[in-house]
């Protein structure tokens, strides 16, 4: 056989090959299901849950008891949850209406929300949205009033200010939350729904590639965050020594829960639902290796096997199995590094330093 021909066959031979490889979903595809069945659901849910809770807090002031306080702490916790789980899709809306800072500082500030409540009482939902600090705002000044020993007494006092602070308080979070919600899925008179501009559907649209990267890169923010800026602080992995003042949370002891649910929201955007044969950036990362995909996809289920070993609220294990957090460190610094550089870099996503700086989360 003459070597033209034969160089010819390989040829043939080679795009067969190709020919019969995988191929990679349309990226449009991806951020579509992502958009439709997840984060669009994800923030009805949160809007729904937002609203029974700040019912809870008006029906906990209209008639104080220990079981309205249960209830408004158990509505605090069923509002809290698709929060955190919203966090692997904290752009768009969230950071154009700075919503964390109307809903959830990182940590609030009570010695700044009792001279407030002594000296001059935010009342109104107006007051609370502008005029308070964030530190006195959002879900955390709510757990601060709901969590307290003496949070049934207080609340029924002949006073009605730290009621009508925290009604206020909930009608803030239940707005926002709307906003937030309408912004994704309603087209505006300003401009289309995001959930369109995102995905492309809009005549005025992110690029598919700049919208892959606002997804990805917000999952690098928020697992760096996570490992670097709170469980290795808390552990005493930086400098100055194990520091418990780095897991945000308070009185109502939702740390563990918090952790979950951050690690839920990432594992849905990665896998998107699998169930109903959505798409999720797993389909665009497998096609270019599974050995990274499967990776993935076990150091997940490992990191949630770890947090639920844990079985407490993290500040407290921090003290009675520091072991425990120990291991969920691990798992999460292994998820992140898979996921910080081969899944970045597999998709072709450019991470800055500025990028990666947790202290722009939260």
């Amino acid at each position: 056989m003459s070597p033209l021909l034969r160089a010819y066959g390989l040829g043939m031979l080679l795009l067969l090959a190709v020919g019969c490889g995988p191929s990679a979903p349309d990226e449009d595809a991806v951020l579509i299901s992502l958009t439709d069945s997840i984060i669009v659901p994800g923030y009805e849910a949160l809007a729904e849950e937002a609203r029974d809770l700040r019912q809870a807090l008006e029906d906990l002031c209209v008639r104080p008891s220990d079981a309205a306080l249960i209830e408004a702490r158990q509505a605090w916790r069923e509002a809290r949850a698709p929060w955190m789980r919203s966090e692997a899709t904290w752009f768009g809306p969230v950071v154009d209406r700075r919503s964390i800072s109307l809903m959830d500082w990182s940590q609030i500030a009570p010695e700044r929300i009792e001279a407030m409540l002594e000296n001059n009482p935010a009342t109104t939902e107006e007051e609370v949205r502008n005029v308070l600090a964030s530190t006195q705002r959002g879900f955390g000044a709510i757990e601060y009033l709901l969590f307290s020993d003496d949070a049934l007494h207080d609340l029924s006092g002949p006073s009605s200010t730290r009621c009508d602070y925290l009604t206020a308080l909930g009608r803030v979070v239940e707005s926002e939350a709307n906003a937030i919600s309408v912004d994704w899925s309603v087209v505006r008179e300003h401009g289309p729904a995001y959930q369109d501009f995102f995905t492309g559907r809009s005549n005025s649209s992110l690029l598919t590639r700049q919208a892959v990267a606002e997804l990805v890169r917000t999952q690098v923010f928020l697992i760096r965050t996570i490992v670097d800026m709170r469980l290795a602080a808390a552990i005493g992995l930086r400098e100055g020594g194990p520091d418990s003042s780095a897991i945000p949370g308070g009185a109502g002891n939702n740390s563990l829960d918090d952790l979950r649910n951050e690690i839920l929201g990432m594992r849905s955007m990665y896998l998107g639902l699998d169930e109903s044969g959505g798409l999720g950036i797993s389909d665009l990362v497998a096609v270019l290796s599974e050995e990274t995909d499967e990776r993935m996809r076990t150091q997940f289920e490992s990191s949630l096997s770890a947090i639920d070993a844990v079985d407490m609220p993290l500040i407290m294990a921090l003290d009675h199995h520091p072991e425990r957090v120990r291991l969920v460190y691990d798992r999460l610094l292994a998820l992140q590094r898979t996921f910080s550089t081969e899944v970045v870099s597999l998709l072709g996503v450019s991470i800055g330093f500025s990028d990666t700086d947790g202290d722009s989360l939260r």
